[in-house]
């Protein structure tokens, strides 16, 4: 990922709508209110007819053009990889900061939604933060953490059975055991394989391998929050501050209260990505157990009266905030002496 160079502005603003079948282009120029409409297939054939149309519109399709749309998942996949092999900045943004910079609107269709993000990346180019070829490596990243996230599930609602079991009936408990040994250890050898593959797409790609060995570098960032950090804030890219990467995980605290009568507790917020606050709050405990820094200052903030929970979900917002400090610094993380 790399942000767009802000002293030069894109000569062409390319809005798209993308859908599963098609895709509805927008296209616009600088200082130049009209919108140029188009509607092509989400196929390769339809990717060469749409660099046609843009030529026959005085756009060559190349640096000088920004094209935004916005996060559809699988759909944009084949459209990032064709734009990123011509050099045309991509910008995934938003649906939901895209419609809330517009402000309340009525109705939905495809061509009007394609002039709206031409209109949005028009106005704030500034702000746009382009995909590269490193984005590419962090999306077959996505897919094998999805992937590993399964088998994780899998092997866990299997072992988890048999183990509740044991306990009441040992025989059937054995028998589970023993006809889902050979499912076991496949699911365990494949969870093997797509972790080797996750590290050979890292070592590939210089500039993520350099991030993974500084982020491991903290105490108690191992390789799957590693990871995770990497593919969540696009190689940190996205999401540059300690804060707003406690925000995104559901682990930075706010205050609730109103006045005199609103006196609510202070907590973390609902709105956050689950998967990445889990392996997170996997990462604290095994800390808190193996990190004899980490360590001191939980057994130090509990015996001062705090409550368990708040210090440990301090000690993630401290891994957080390591994480990004040797990231922007550019050098491993350094033990200290001592822990406030």
């Amino acid at each position: 990922m790399e942000k767009l160079i802000q002293q030069q502005e894109a000569s062409f603003i390319l809005g798209i709508d993308v859908s599963k079948d098609s895709l509805d282009v927008c296209l616009t120029r600088k200082g130049d209110a009209v919108l140029l409409h188009q509607k092509f297939n989400n196929n390769k054939e339809g990717f060469q007819r749409m660099k046609a149309w843009m030529k026959q519109q005085g756009c060559e399709a190349r640096k000088d053009t920004l094209c935004c749309m916005e996060h559809t998942g699988m759909y944009t996949r084949q459209l990032v990889h064709y734009l990123l092999a011509r050099e045309i900045h991509v910008w995934l943004e938003s649906a939901l900061q895209i419609k809330r910079s517009i402000g309340m609107v009525r109705g939905k269709d495809d061509k009007v939604d394609a002039q709206r993000i031409a209109r949005y990346a028009l106005l704030h180019q500034h702000e746009a933060q382009c995909l590269s070829l490193s984005g590419v490596t962090l999306e077959r990243l996505k897919d094998l953490q999805a992937s590993r996230n399964r088998l994780v599930k899998a092997l866990k609602s299997i072992k988890g059975t048999i183990k509740e079991l044991l306990s009441i009936d040992p025989v059937s408990a054995k028998t589970l055991e023993h006809v889902n040994r050979k499912a076991i250890r496949g699911l365990e050898k494949s969870k093997e394989q797509v972790e080797e593959k996750m590290q050979q797409f890292i070592a590939k790609d210089g500039e993520l391998k350099c991030k993974y060995d500084l982020l491991t570098s903290v105490k108690g960032v191992g390789k799957v929050l590693a990871i995770s950090l990497l593919v969540y804030t696009q190689g940190f890219t996205r999401m540059e501050d300690g804060r707003k990467l406690a925000c995104y995980c559901g682990v930075a605290p706010f205050e609730y209260r109103s006045g005199t009568s609103v006196m609510g507790k202070t907590g973390v917020s609902k709105f956050a990505n689950k998967e990445l606050k889990q392996v997170l709050h996997m990462a604290a405990l095994s800390s808190i157990r193996n990190n004899g820094e980490m360590r001191t200052y939980f057994e130090r903030k509990v015996g001062e009266g705090k409550s368990k929970m708040s210090v440990l979900n301090a000690v993630r917002n401290k891994l957080l905030h390591q994480a990004v400090a040797v990231i922007k610094r550019g050098t491993p993380y350094e033990v200290r002496l001592n822990i406030i």
